[in-house]
């Protein structure tokens, strides 16, 4: 489902999702969207504005969408696509999704294509995560992490598996997974036991750490 109340965001991407095959379902206001979900319309992956001030909705009624369609349809995974350059929303974002993942943070015009937007949803649909690696201030490093460890937050935040991070560090995958339980350890997260009982989602709870590392905030990030 596109969510969004820019006409020329459903004139130009909706043709280009379907010459790839992709069923869409479109929504220009958060009304709508959740109209259609009442009535039974169950999509993978909704594409979600944060601004919708066109619709009359507020320019960040998109956030507070997401945390009703998260709390109602926790299945579906949710990619938000803002215009919104900021960390916090971000962060936000990775609050919303701690428990399952399914959750994204994209800026509309860094986006490089149709191709790579799919990659993006493909990721949170699978139950990853992803955020903008040119989301500013995301450049800047969290105090608590060696500089290994940062590197291997920065892929989680960008989606990629532990597979795909050694491959891409040119170390082995174990040494991955190694650097994972250090920085659950140095960020006091819950252990792969207590992750499990309260079923979240230890990539979500990194990055989320990370954010709130990078931004000096506490733990529970901004109100």
């Amino acid at each position: 489902m596109i969510s969004d109340d820019a006409p020329l965001f459903h004139d130009l991407l909706a043709p280009r999702l379907r010459q790839r095959g992709v069923q869409v379902s479109q929504a220009r206001s958060i009304t709508e969207t959740k109209a259609q979900l009442e009535q039974g319309l169950a999509p993978d992956v909704i594409l979600l504005d944060m601004d919708f001030s066109v619709a009359g909705e507020g320019s960040f009624a998109g956030l507070t969408a997401a945390r009703s369609i998260r709390r109602g349809y926790p299945e579906i995974a949710l990619l938000a696509m803002s215009k919104h350059d900021e960390l916090r929303i971000a962060l936000e974002m990775m609050n919303i999704g701690q428990q399952g993942g399914r959750i994204g943070y994209l800026l509309k015009d860094k986006l490089e294509g149709v191709t790579q937007l799919l990659d993006f949803a493909r990721t949170v649909h699978a139950g990853g995560i992803c955020i903008d690696a040119q989301l500013k201030g995301l450049a800047a490093r969290g105090g608590k992490l060696t500089d290994t460890q940062k590197r291997v937050v920065d892929l989680i935040a960008r989606g990629y598996t532990n597979r795909a991070i050694a491959e891409r560090l040119l170390i082995a995958e174990g040494t991955v997974e190694r650097h994972i339980a250090a920085i659950r350890r140095g960020y006091g997260l819950p252990s792969p036991e207590e992750e499990r009982k309260l079923q979240m989602n230890i990539r979500v709870l990194i990055v989320r750490a990370y954010l709130n590392d990078i931004m000096g905030h506490n733990d529970h990030g901004p109100e």
